[in-house]
Formats: C-alpha cells, structure tokens, sequence
C-alpha cells in the first residue's frame, strides 16, 4: 500500500477515535451515582439496547476472532457463530424480563435472589473471572487490527504487545470516565457504522468471489463437518452456545432497559437480526481471505481484506469503528467486572454502603483500573482470541447455564434446591476442570491416563459440553435423592 494511503487510514482511524473517544467522555458529566455508572441509570430504550447489544458482539471475537476461525474452520465456522446469537432471543424473551423485573445487577445478583448465599458467592469468583478473560480477549482483538495497520510488523509478537497495552490503557480511561452510560451511547455510533462497513465490503467480496477460482481453496472448506468431524460440529456449536449465555456484560445490560417490554425487543431482536445475516456476512470475507491472502495469519483475514477492497478514507473509517467497537465490548466486560466488586462483594459481602459522599462511585472507578490492568496482562501473554474466549466458556458455561435455566423456569423455592443447585455449581466447574486438565496432559504426551481411541474420541468433546453434561446429570442425581428421601419418609409417616 503506497505511504500516503497508509497516511490517510492513520489519520481516518485516529480521527474516529477521538471522536468516540470525546463523546464517551463527555458523558461523565451525567454520572451522579453507582446506578448511573453501573447500569445506566436503568433507563435505555429498545434500539439503543439493540445498538449496544449487537456492537458488543461485532466488535470483538465474533467479528475479528471468528472470522479467523472461519478463515480456519470453513462452513463448519459458518454454522457454529450462529449459537453465539441464538441464546440473545431465549435470554430475551425469558431471563432478562426477570432480571429487569428485580431491579439486579449482575448474575451473581440473580443467583442470590433466586437461590440463596451459597450460589451467589460461587457465581461472584465465577464472574469475575469470566470477566477478566473477556476483556483480555477484546484487547487482544484490538492489538490484532492495530497491529494490521503495520503490516511489515504485524507477525512480530512486540508489536502486537504494544498493540495491546496501547488499547487496553485507552479502555481502561474510557471505562473508569464514562461507565456503562458512555458505553451504551457510543455503541450506537458503532453498531451503525459496523452494519454500513460490512455492508459496503459484501458488496466488493460477493463479485470478485464469483469471478475467482476456488480451486485453491480446500474442498473441505465447503462441507458442514469441514475436516474436523460432525461430532466436532455440534459439540463445538453447544460451546458457542452455551458458553455466552447470561455472560456477565450481556446480563448487566438485562439490568438496563426503561422497562420489561423494552428489554425485551431490543435483546430478543437483535439475537435474530444477528442470526439471520451475520454468518453469511463473515463465511464471505473469509472466503474472500482464503482466495487472496492464503498464508496469513488467520486473526489478520478481516483487516487485510478491508485494507484490500476498500480505498483508504473508507477503509480508515471501517477499521476505526472496529477498534473503537472492540473497546466497546472490553468496556462492557470491564464494566460488569467493576459491578461484581462494588454491589456482590463491597455491597452484598462486606456489608460498605455509599454515604452519599461519593464513596461507592470512587471505588467503582479504582477497581476499574485494577481489573482493566490485570486483563491487560493477560492479553499480553495469551493473545489468542477464540482461545481466550473458549477458556471463558469452559469455566462459566458449566456452572451457570442449568441453574439460571432451573431459575427462569421453576417457580418453586426450597433449602433442598439452593443446596442441590450450590453442590451442581461446584461439582460442574471441578468436573470440566478435570476434564480439561486430563485432555490437555495427554495431548502434550506427558501422561496417557486415557487410551488413544477414547483420547480421539473426547478430544472432539469440547469441555463447556462435557461440563453442562455433567452439571445436569449431578443435579438430576440429587433431585432424584431429595424425591426418594421425600417418599421414604411420608410411607414412614403413613
């Protein structure tokens, strides 16, 4: 690309982010409590809630990460992002009235209210760390695409690094100015800009790709199963799923809504808005990758074709509202960190309350920075982005998707279900642990605890599956023991 046209997409990128950068500022000025800064004041309309639910997803490994996945994986990634948009119209439709309803914070929130202490206490470790690793994976796609605009660096890990830490300190600003309101104003900007961006690209890729020869292009590129197995398939699409689902950013913004019924449309809709064009939209441009740029590191698909197909002043507005949208989603994370520190830990646990001096919204804002920092060094020494996100899934699908299920669809409340739910929650998590750790120690030939046959066939078994599996069988198990128990002592009893 000649310099001056790299010149321009600096200038372009630059530009657009000082200009989101200011408005989400700006609208500290409208923060006067916790509630302002944590849940924006609970009074969000549907579209804005549609606009900040989509440009969460968009911006980080759902655009960047699984297009390199695609990039990969083929048609078999096509058909597994569509799990990442199903559970939005389920949560939609059915949990986040709950959540609104409550008037909650956060899921650990939503177990307390639901279950009891023990429960809350899990889900608020859990949290966080799903927290940290999410915001850790948006920083890495954000040092991803920067690092792309230095295209005779972008393979050395320094850059990338630096990529990285210049990103994660402008979240980490953003985020402790402006909390989730400046977040849910500048989404808006994002989303819409996104939608025109990849619009603009389908209609460069569709054309060309028609023209091209895919000759070169692997058969199995094509298949549903790609060259990994249909059971790879599904059980890597219960993975993406399962492991988003009632995630602490999207549940924080269950939180939000003016009121149920918006909730409702604007969380709802954009899960099938999503489902219905986005797949076809990221199969095409790493479609178009594979044809042009065979070798690349796959995390680079998206901001090589974009440089490729787009002349500079497009591509500079394209590429900053990716960034921009990317910090996006690691501020909503970093967001919903904060709020499991002040309101499950500072609040519920250690009993603080604010005086109205100010006290809460300060220590929001300090522990902000702390999380921001720490997942900055995560995404540092692990920037793999679906690597990232997959971790995330492997420790919180198990623990919180049949309880939060178990919650939304039964009505009945006792001592024996909170206890049923805490023991599922922590024999889930240690189970998928263990599992995991088993897979991982074998595959490195350190130790063969598993012959290579059922090696082979659990490898394909994504650990998030195996630990829902699990979390229902342990709860069915101690269901059936309390129902026992129940009928042995009322024939005790006639």
């Amino acid at each position: 690309m000649p310099l001056s046209d790299t010149l321009i997409i600096w200038a372009i990128v630059a530009a657009y982010m000082a200009f989101i950068f200011v408005k989400g500022i700006s609208k500290a000025r409208r923060i006067g409590d916790t509630d302002d800064f944590l849940v924006a004041g609970r009074n969000v309309g549907w579209f804005m809630l549609f606009c900040t639910m989509g440009a969460t997803v968009i911006g980080g490994g759902s655009s960047i990460g699984a297009i390199g996945k695609t990039y990969d994986w083929g048609v078999l990634m096509l058909l597994v992002s569509t799990g990442w948009y199903l559970h939005f119209i389920f949560s939609g439709l059915v949990v986040a009235p709950q959540f609104r309803r409550a008037e909650l914070y956060t899921v650990a929130g939503y177990f307390g209210h639901r279950f009891g202490e023990g429960p809350r206490f899990v889900m608020m470790v859990l949290s966080l760390l799903f927290s940290v690793f999410i915001v850790a994976a948006q920083m890495a796609a954000f040092g991803s695409v920067l690092a792309t605009l230095m295209p005779e660096f972008a393979d050395m890990s320094r850059v990338l690094a630096w990529a990285i830490l210049i990103g994660g300190a402008m979240v980490v600003i953003y985020s402790t100015a402006g909390g989730l309101l400046a977040v849910i104003h500048t989404d808006v900007y994002q989303f819409v800009i996104l939608l025109a961006g990849f619009g603009v690209t389908l209609l460069f890729c569709v054309p060309d790709i028609a023209a091209a020869s895919l000759e070169e292009v692997p058969r199995w590129f094509f298949l549903p199963q790609g060259n990994r197995g249909w059971l790879f398939l599904v059980t890597t699409f219960l993975a993406f799923l399962l492991g988003e689902t009632f995630a602490p950013g999207y549940a924080t913004r269950y939180c939000v809504g003016r009121d149920v019924r918006e909730t409702r449309r604007g969380i709802a809709g954009v899960g099938v808005f999503l489902a219905l064009v986005f797949p076809a939209v990221l199969f095409c441009i790493a479609l178009y990758a594979r044809v042009h740029f065979p070798d690349i590191d796959p995390q680079q698909a998206l901001p090589m074709v974009i440089m490729q197909l787009h002349n500079p002043w497009v591509a500079g507005l394209m590429i900053g509202a990716l960034m921009m949208a990317v910090m996006s989603s690691a501020d909503s994370a970093l967001n919903s960190a904060t709020t499991i520190f002040v309101k499950d830990l500072f609040e519920h646990q250690l009993g603080w309350k604010d005086r109205g001096d100010g006290r809460m919204l300060r220590l929001a804002r300090i522990w902000t920075v702390l999380l921001g920092c720490t997942a900055i060094a995560v995404a540092v020494s692990w920037p793999d982005i679906i690597g990232l996100l997959l971790f995330t899934y492997h420790i919180w699908a198990p623990a919180v998707i049949l309880p939060v299920c178990v919650g939304a669809l039964v009505r009945k409340r006792s001592p024996a279900l909170t206890r049923n739910i805490f023991v599922t929650m922590i024999a889930a998590t240690g189970l998928t642990l263990l599992y995991r750790a088993i897979l991982w120690v074998q595959g490195r030939g350190w130790w063969s605890p598993l012959g290579e046959d059922v090696f082979g066939l659990l490898e394909n078994l994504d650990p998030s599956v195996f630990g829902v599996a699990a979390s229902c069988v342990v709860f069915f198990l101690l269901s059936l023991r309390v129902r026992m128990r129940r009928t042995g002592s009322g024939g005790a009893t006639g």
